[in-house]
């Protein structure tokens, strides 16, 4: 567990390092805590040089839409076209067959229903102020949530913003 908190230090640094909208001391970021998840999210595209590497993910799908109930219970959906239809019609069909649960501030596992079900370690940063990030190629709205996919051995595998 330390290793993934030093590892979710580390991509703090690497994902928001200080530009024009940051100050020492007001910080443009925080680690989630269980209550920033719930709700509805969009993925915002941007550029990150921790890119997932299987070209099947559904993460690559250019339209992606997340749902994190305060039960604990998450739907998502990926999409190569736009979404003809809102968020609250597209769950609304779908069964929830992921959970999520928080470790603790700013770590989150996502894992299938299934009694075999495979999990995802993710790290979860808030951003507390806008923030613009050249080297992301992206603007960070206060409110965002920017989740990172950790692999076995700690390392980052893929990074996502995510706005309501």
């Amino acid at each position: 567990m330390l290793k993934q908190l030093s590892g979710a230090v580390l991509l703090l640094a690497f994902a928001f390092p200080e530009s024009g909208f940051a100050t020492a001391d007001k910080p443009s970021s925080r680690f989630c805590k269980p209550h920033d998840l719930v709700g509805t999210w969009r993925v915002v595209k941007w550029t990150s040089e921790f890119q997932f590497k299987d070209p099947n993910a559904p993460y690559l799908l250019p339209h992606q839409l997340f749902q994190f109930s305060a039960d604990g219970s998450m739907k998502s959906a990926h999409s190569a076209k736009a979404f003809a239809e809102g968020p609250k019609k597209v769950f609304q069909a779908m069964p929830a067959v992921v959970t999520y649960s928080f470790n603790q501030d700013g770590i989150v596992t996502v894992k299938a229903k299934d009694p075999a079900g495979a999990s995802e370690t993710w790290h979860c940063v808030s951003m507390t102020r806008d923030r613009a990030d050249d080297q992301q190629k992206a603007f960070l709205k206060k409110g965002d949530i920017v989740m990172t996919l950790v692999g076995k051995n700690g390392q980052p595998l893929y990074a996502r913003q995510m706005r309501k």
